[in-house]
């Protein structure tokens, strides 16, 4: 595997689920000294440029982890996005993405860390969906830490 420099999580509107993924990578990296460099952001296949996140998104990080994301803003998925690797959320973001025939490797989440699953969107449920996606989120980007830790320890 070539060296990641810039890693993109993609969903449909980035106002959930990617962002809530991105701020956890950040978080979850920082005590990996080879994942320090990394360049981490997110984007949305269908994605309203300067959308504010879900309040359910900021609250379920908030609380769980006390991790901020009310700054972040919506942005769409483009050619011109620096990414060596796109995480997608589920399939429909995957195919989007691919659709674009963009310079980096794309797959899903859930495939590149080896469960299959799908993160569903929480959009317009409950506050215990996007807890439940928070925590679901936590599992699998601990799991992408570890592996691009390692490939990343394995390339240097």
């Amino acid at each position: 595997m070539s060296t990641i420099n810039h890693l993109l999580f993609v969903c449909a509107g980035n106002i959930c689920r990617s962002p809530m993924a991105e701020v956890l990578f950040r978080d979850l990296a920082r005590s990996h000294p080879q994942l320090e460099k990394l360049d981490v952001s997110s984007a949305g296949t269908i994605a309203l440029n300067g959308n504010l996140p879900c309040a359910g998104s900021v609250d379920a990080m908030r609380k769980k982890f006390g991790l901020e994301m009310a700054t972040h803003r919506a942005r769409p998925l483009s050619r011109r996005l620096a990414a060596d690797l796109v995480l997608t959320m589920d399939r429909e973001p995957e195919r989007d993405a691919k659709s674009l025939k963009l310079q980096a490797r794309v797959e899903m989440l859930g495939d590149f860390v080896g469960t299959g699953e799908e993160v569903e969107d929480p959009y317009g449920g409950p506050s215990r969906r996007y807890r439940e996606v928070a925590r679901q989120l936590e599992r699998l980007i601990e799991l992408a830490v570890a592996k691009l830790d390692k490939e990343t320890a394995a390339a240097s």
